[in-house]
C-alpha cells in the first residue's frame, strides 16, 4: 500500500513540477529572450526615428527662414548641413547624422568627408548592398524607412559592422537625412541579459526543488492520516448523509474544508446535473471563503445565516441565504450548509428608489431657468486687434469676447477660435478681430430653461449664447460648459460603464439595472418614445461591446461586415421583454476568402448570440439570429432574399419575413444596410401583390371590443381579463411599415415613420395625433407592467390585466381600439384593391 501511495504522489506532484521547471526554462530562452530582443530592436528603431525627426526639424526651421525671405536657399542649406554635422548622440557621443540628395550625391557626412559631393548611386557595402540607392528609393516611394547594411564602426575607419539606418526625405530641398544604430550593441545587451536570466533561473529552480521536497513529505504525511481517519468517518457518514438527502433545500455537509456529500436539490440549484460536488470546494460553489464562514461560528450551539452568491452553470451568480450549523462527526467537527434562494425584489426596489431620485434631481435641474448661469459680457470694437481682444479676455478672466459694431453685437471670439483660426493659421496678433470672429451670434431668452439652452448649443454648434431679456436687450451670456455640468443622469454613466467593461458578467450586471432605470423614467413621466430609445441605446451599447470583446477574442474578420438588428430593436422600440432578432451581412467575396468568411462569422455569430443570451437577451425561438448560417450571408445573397420575399406570392412567407424590413445597422460597415434598403425600395416599386400581403394581417386584425363595447381579453386569469398589448400595437407597427416601404422612407422607428408620413402630407394631422398618442399609451402600459413584473421577481411579458387599469385607462384603451378600426379602413382602401 505504501508503495502505491508513493507512486501516486510522484506521478501527481513530482512529474508536473519537473515539467513546470522545464517549461519555465524553455519559456525564458524560447519566448522571453527573443521577445525582448525584438522589443529592444523596435525601441532602437523608434529612437533613431525620433532623433532623425529632430534633425529633420532643423531643415524645416531653415526652410521657414527661406520662405520668410530672411536668408537665401543656398545659405540655408549650408547652415543647416553645418548644424546637423555637429549633432551627436549615444553613450560615447559618436553617433551622427548624414545627408544625401535625391540623386545619391553625398551632401554631408561628418566622419567620411571624402564622400561629400560624390555620386554614391553605385556605392556598395562589403555584402553588395547599394545602400544609398536603396535610401533614395525608400525615400521616394515611402518618404521614410529602414535599411540594413555594413558600415564603418563609428569613427574607427579600420572596423566595420552591421548597421540599421532610418532615412527620411525632406522633399522641399530634395534631401534625405539618415542615422543608424549598430546591431552589435543590441547583441551585446542580449548576451548580458541571457547571463543574468541563467543565474536567476538556477536560483528559482533550486528554490522550487526545495519546496517540492517539502511538499512531497507533507503530502505523504497528510495522505496517511487521511486514510487512517477514513474508517472512523464511515461510521457517522450514513447518519448525516440520510439527513442531508432528506432536506428539501440545497444542502451539503463538510468535514474541514472538504465536501463529503450533497443532496440532489443542491445539484439542481447549481443547474449542472453532471457536476460532482464532492470534488469541489466551498469556494467553488459560493463567493465566500470557508474560513470567513467559520469565523462567524462563535457559538457551536447556534446556526449562522449569511448572504452569499451561488456560482451556477455558465458563470452566473444566484443570490442565496446560507445557514451553517456545526455538528459532531465521528469525534471531529463537521458542518451542514443549507442554501435558500432569495428574491431580487428588495434589491431592485432599493436601486429603483436611488435611481429614481437621481433622475428626478437631474430632470429638475435641467428644467431650471438659466438665470443663475448668466454671466456678464465683455466687448470690443470690430476694428480691435486680436492682441487687444486677448489682453482684455485675460484681464477680465473670460474665455469669450463679443464683437460690437454701432452698439450691435455682431460676433464672438473665444479661446477655441484663437487656437484654430489664429495660432494654427499663423496669423499676426495685429489682425483685426473681424477676420476671425464667429458670426452671427446665437441668442436665447432669459426665461429659457436649461435643457433648451443645451439643445441650442448642440444644434448651432456654439460654445456661448447671448442672453436677451423681454425687451430684446443684451443682459449677459451663458457658456456651454456651465450647462453641460448639469447634464448628469444615470444613462450616461451606464453607457460609459458598458464601453469600458472587460467581461460578460459586468455587462450582465449593467443589463440587470435596466428595469430600475425604466421604472424611474416612468415615475418621472418621461415620454415612452424616449424610454424605448434609451432602452435601445443601452441594448446597442451592450451589443457593440460584446462584438468588440468577440473580435478581440477571435481576431479581425476576414472582410467588411455589418451586424444588423431586426424587429423591435431594428425599430428602436425594445422593451424589457425582448428576444434577439439580428443578422450579419458581409462583403461580397469569393473563393477561399468566402469560405473563411463563412467559418469566421459562424463562430462569431454563435459567440455574440450566446453572450447576449447570457446577459439577458433571450435566444430567438424562430432562430432569426446571427448564429444561424442562413442569416449570415454576403450582400448579394441578402438582396436575393429580399427579392424573393417581395416577389413571392406566398402570404405566409411575406408575413414571416416582415421583421427583416425593419433592419438597422448596429456595428460595422453600415453602407451594406443602405445598399439593402435601396434594393428593397427598388424591388418593392409597383409590387401590388407584395403590399396586399403585407396589408392582410392589419386588415384581419380582430378587434378586442365586444358588441357591447367591452374589452375582450386574450386570456382569462381568474376574474381578470388579460390582454396582450403587443398584439394591439402590431397594426400600428404594420401600418407604419407598409406606408414607409410604399413611399421609400428610410426610417425604421414606428413614430418616426408616422411623423414622416404626416410631414409629407400622406396622413392628416388628426389621424397622425391619434396614432402617435395610441402608440405611446400602449407602450407605456407595456413598460409599466413589465417593470412591475421585474420588481416582483417575475419574468416580464406583454400581458396586461384590465382589472388593474383605472377607469380612465380602460376608456383610453377602448378609444385606441376604435382608432385601429379607422386604421384598418384606410389600409384596406389603399391596398386591398391594388396600389
Amino acid at each position: 500500500m505504501s508503495t502505491e501511495i508513493n507512486y501516486k504522489f510522484y506521478l501527481r506532484i513530482v512529474l508536473p513540477s519537473v515539467l513546470a521547471i522545464a517549461l519555465f526554462v524553455i519559456s525564458i530562452f524560447a519566448i522571453i529572450i527573443p521577445t525582448f530582443e525584438e522589443n529592444m530592436l523596435e525601441r532602437k528603431k523608434e529612437m533613431i526615428g525620433e532623433l532623425t525627426n529632430a534633425a529633420w526639424s532643423v531643415l524645416d526651421e531653415y526652410q521657414l527662414k527661406v520662405e520668410s525671405g530672411s536668408i537665401s536657399l543656398n545659405d540655408a542649406q549650408k547652415q543647416a548641413a553645418g548644424v546637423i554635422e555637429l549633432m551627436r548622440y549615444g553613450s560615447e557621443w559618436n553617433d551622427y547624422f548624414w545627408i544625401i540628395d535625391s540623386h545619391s550625391y553625398m551632401v554631408m557626412h561628418p566622419f567620411r568627408p571624402e564622400l561629400n559631393g560624390t555620386d554614391l548611386s553605385s556605392y556598395e557595402d562589403p555584402e553588395g548592398t547599394l545602400l544609398f540607392s536603396e535610401a533614395v528609393e525608400m525615400a521616394n516611394n515611402n518618404g521614410e524607412g529602414y535599411i540594413q547594411y555594413i558600415w564603418q564602426w563609428k569613427n574607427d575607419t579600420t572596423r566595420v559592422g552591421p548597421k540599421l539606418t532610418y532615412v527620411k526625405a525632406y522633399p522641399q530641398w530634395s534631401w534625405i537625412i539618415g542615422t543608424g544604430v549598430y546591431l552589435e550593441d543590441v547583441q551585446l545587451e542580449i548576451a548580458s541579459l541571457k547571463q543574468r536570466l541563467l543565474r536567476i533561473s538556477l536560483l528559482i529552480i533550486s528554490v522550487i526543488i526545495a519546496m517540492l521536497v517539502y511538499m512531497l513529505r507533507q503530502s505523504l504525511i497528510i495522505e496517511r492520516k487521511r486514510r487512517n481517519a477514513e474508517n472512523d468517518l464511515k461510521l457517522s457518514q450514513q447518519k448525516y448523509k440520510s439527513l442531508v438527502e432528506a432536506s428539501t433545500e440545497g444542502t451539503i455537509m463538510m468535514m474541514g474544508e472538504k465536501i463529503i456529500f450533497a443532496n440532489i436539490k443542491m445539484t439542481e440549484m447549481i443547474a449542472s446535473p453532471s457536476v460532482d460536488l464532492q470534488k469541489m470546494k466551498f469556494e467553488d460553489i459560493f463567493d465566500l471563503e470557508w474560513k470567513t464562514v467559520l469565523a462567524q461560528l462563535t457559538d457551536p450551539n447556534k446556526s449562522v445565516n449569511l448572504e452569499a452568491k451561488m456560482k451556477v452553470e455558465g458563470d452566473n451568480l444566484r443570490e442565496v441565504i446560507i445557514s451553517v450549523s456545526k455538528v459532531d462527526y465521528a469525534g471531529d467537527s463537521g458542518y451542514i450548509v443549507v442554501a435558500k434562494n432569495v428574491t431580487r425584489q428588495k434589491k431592485l426596489e432599493k436601486g429603483s428608489d436611488k435611481l429614481s431620485q437621481e433622475l428626478q434631481i437631474a430632470l429638475s435641474l435641467m428644467n431650471q431657468p438659466i438665470h443663475s448661469f448668466i454671466r456678464e459680457i465683455i466687448t470690443c470694437g470690430i476694428s480691435a486687434t486680436i492682441r487687444e481682444a486677448a489682453v482684455l479676455m485675460t484681464r477680465k478672466n473670460h474665455d469669450v469676447i463679443f464683437i460690437q459694431q454701432n452698439d450691435q453685437i455682431i460676433g464672438t471670439l473665444n479661446e477655441r477660435d484663437l487656437k484654430a483660426r489664429v495660432l494654427a493659421s499663423g496669423l499676426s496678433d495685429t489682425t483685426e478681430v473681424s477676420a476671425v470672429m464667429t458670426s452671427p451670434v446665437v441668442s436665447i431668452s432669459d426665461d429659457a430653461l436649461m435643457y433648451e439652452a443645451l439643445l441650442l448649443f448642440k444644434g448651432k454648434d456654439v460654445l456661448h449664447l447671448l442672453v436677451n431679456n423681454i425687451g430684446d436687450e443684451n443682459i449677459g451670456m451663458i457658456s456651454y460648459f456651465d450647462v453641460l455640468t448639469m447634464q448628469h443622469n444615470s444613462l450616461n454613466y451606464m453607457i460609459k460603464e458598458i464601453k469600458v467593461a472587460e467581461n460578460i458578467e459586468t455587462l450582465r450586471s449593467i443589463h440587470g439595472r435596466m428595469p430600475v432605470l425604466v421604472n424611474a423614467l416612468l415615475e418621472t413621466g418621461d415620454k415612452t418614445g424616449n424610454i424605448t430609445h434609451i432602452i435601445t441605446s443601452l441594448s446597442d451599447a451592450l451589443t457593440t461591446r460584446i462584438i468588440e470583446l468577440t473580435v478581440e477574442k477571435l481576431g479581425m474578420a476576414p472582410c467588411d461586415f455589418a451586424f444588423i438588428a431586426l424587429g423591435s430593436e431594428g425599430r428602436r422600440e425594445q422593451t424589457l421583454s425582448t428576444d434577439q432578432d439580428n443578422a450579419i451581412v458581409f462583403e461580397n467575396v469569393s473563393g477561399k476568402l468566402l469560405q473563411e468568411a463563412f467559418q469566421y462569422f459562424r463562430k462569431f455569430g454563435k459567440e455574440v448570440n450566446t453572450k447576449l443570451n447570457h446577459i439577458g437577451f433571450r435566444f430567438c425561438k424562430g432562430e432569426i439570429m446571427a448564429m444561424n448560417p442562413k442569416w449570415s450571408q454576403p450582400v448579394d445573397i441578402w438582396k436575393a432574399y429580399f427579392t424573393d420575399w417581395i416577389k413571392s406570392s406566398d402570404p405566409q412567407s411575406i408575413m414571416d419575413s416582415s421583421i427583416f424590413f425593419d433592419l438597422r445597422c448596429i456595428y460595422g460597415n453600415c453602407d451594406f444596410v443602405d445598399q439593402l434598403l435601396g434594393h428593397i425600395h427598388h424591388q418593392a416599386d409597383n409590387q401590388a401583390v407584395f403590399f396586399q400581403h403585407l396589408a392582410n394581417p392589419i386588415i384581419k386584425f380582430k378587434s378586442r371590443l365586444s358588441m357591447f363595447g367591452n374589452i375582450v381579453g386574450d386570456k382569462e386569469g381568474g376574474e381578470s381579463k388579460i390582454v396582450d398589448i403587443k398584439k394591439i400595437q402590431l397594426p400600428i407597427v404594420g401600418f407604419s411599415r407598409i406606408y414607409a416601404l410604399k413611399h421609400k422612407l428610410h426610417e425604421t422607428n414606428t413614430l418616426a415613420r408616422i411623423g414622416k408620413l404626416h410631414s409629407l402630407g400622406l396622413i392628416n394631422k388628426e389621424f397622425y395625433e391619434e396614432l402617435t398618442l395610441s402608440y405611446g399609451v400602449l407602450m407605456q402600459l407595456r413598460l409599466r407592467f413589465q417593470s412591475q413584473s421585474e420588481l416582483n421577481n417575475l419574468s416580464p411579458d406583454n400581458m396586461v390585466d384590465i382589472g388593474q387599469l383605472t377607469s380612465i385607462e380602460v376608456s383610453t384603451l377602448k378609444k385606441i381600439l376604435s382608432v385601429m378600426e379607422n386604421l384598418q379602413t384606410q389600409v384596406s382602401f389603399d391596398f386591398k384593391g391594388g396600389v
